[in-house]
């Protein structure tokens, strides 16, 4: 049955971490590392897939479970959810280290890191038991895993962002962006992204600070709103976290600045939908998070099967249709999808 489960942080450091997961490994229920039928091909067996993103709630990962629920039927898996309350990577090391000593592990674990290195072990951990690893949405070290589902081009992302804002506000001026927590690493290749394509196509735009929410909704708001004291000639904010959205749009609305300072953000329409409709969320980029979590499924059926394995160059994924795997921007590398945009206009097109 597919299920939820909270931990709670336990202070473990990255180093404690790693001597805990090849600790465990050792003591595990088998005692030994993989053996010849963890290695070996699932064709034809029904699988569980282990869904681990970096915390439990947030709406884009709620729905890549939705949508790697609708084809798991189809494809013989069963789809466990589990994760940290917090945005913790010590605390996903745990969760992950969890599975790998249960009695019922996974066949795959599917991963969104909280950051590049602190689950690393545990990942080595999982793939030294036999379980196969994959990453989505935030990768890691590339060593630490088979293939990883990057969301959107991360330069792709930048420019739709920033030209978003050329667009509706001018090319001069200063905006700021909101983040989630400084070592995110999709955030921080957004973030690069954006910098980078500012200062190239629109120099008099100027990047006039970044903060950090902590995935928390409370915190965001706090934090957009220093942003906004901070910077009076501020002409747009971009939060580029799921919680850092509705944060942001709260200070813009305390701060009375709803048609002063434009919001551009990353992020799934349904929970914002209420500022589309009252016009404090000017637009809104992300891509199908369902349709992703779709490919989170066939990826890890084809991984478990050796259907998919190696340097694979391309792949069929169902309905989805055929995907390449590149090493650009690291080994094992997916691009899911081009930047999708969510307006008034079309939102309501997309329930998730």
């Amino acid at each position: 049955m597919t299920h939820s489960k909270k931990y709670r942080r336990a202070g473990v450091t990255a180093a404690a971490m790693t001597a805990l997961a090849l600790a465990l490994v050792g003591c595990s229920a088998t005692g030994t590392s993989a053996s010849a039928n963890d290695s070996a091909s699932k064709k034809g067996q029904e699988i569980t897939v282990a869904i681990v993103p970096k915390l439990l709630g947030l709406p884009v990962f709620e729905a890549n479970v939705k949508g790697a629920k609708q084809v798991a039927s189809k494809l013989k898996e069963k789809i466990d959810y589990t994760a940290s309350v917090k945005a913790s990577g010590a605390d996903q090391a745990q969760v992950i280290m969890g599975l790998v000593n249960s009695n019922n592990r996974p066949d795959v674990i599917a991963y969104s890191a909280n950051d590049p290195t602190s689950i690393v072990p545990a990942l080595n951990a999982a793939t030294k038991a036999g379980i196969k690893v994959i990453g989505f949405d935030s990768d890691v070290t590339a060593s630490a895993r088979s293939y990883f589902i990057q969301d959107t081009s991360y330069p792709a992302m930048g420019q739709a962002l920033i030209d978003a804002v050329a667009k509706k506000d001018g090319d001069t001026g200063s905006y700021a962006i909101l983040s989630s927590t400084k070592d995110a690493t999709v955030q921080n290749a957004w973030i690069d992204a954006m910098k980078s394509y500012a200062a190239k196509k629109y120099p008099n735009l100027r990047l006039a600070d970044i903060a950090y929410g902590q995935s928390n909704q409370a915190t965001s708001q706090s934090q957009a709103t220093n942003l906004i004291n901070s910077n009076p000639d501020l002409k747009a904010l971009i939060p580029i976290d799921g919680a850092a959205v509705p944060g942001a749009l709260a200070a813009v609305k305390s701060q009375g600045a709803v048609g002063k300072i434009s919001v551009f953000g990353i992020g799934d329409p349904n929970p914002n939908k209420q500022y589309f409709e009252d016009g404090s969320l000017t637009g809104l980029f992300l891509w199908d998070e369902v349709k992703q979590g779709q490919l989170i499924a066939y990826l890890a059926r084809g991984v478990a099967d050796g259907t998919i394995k190696g340097a694979t160059p391309t792949f069929t994924a169902g309905d989805l249709g055929s995907f390449t795997v590149s090493n650009d921007p690291a080994k094992g590398t997916i691009i899911f999808s081009k930047p999708l945009e969510f307006t008034k206009d079309n939102y309501s097109k997309y329930n998730f």
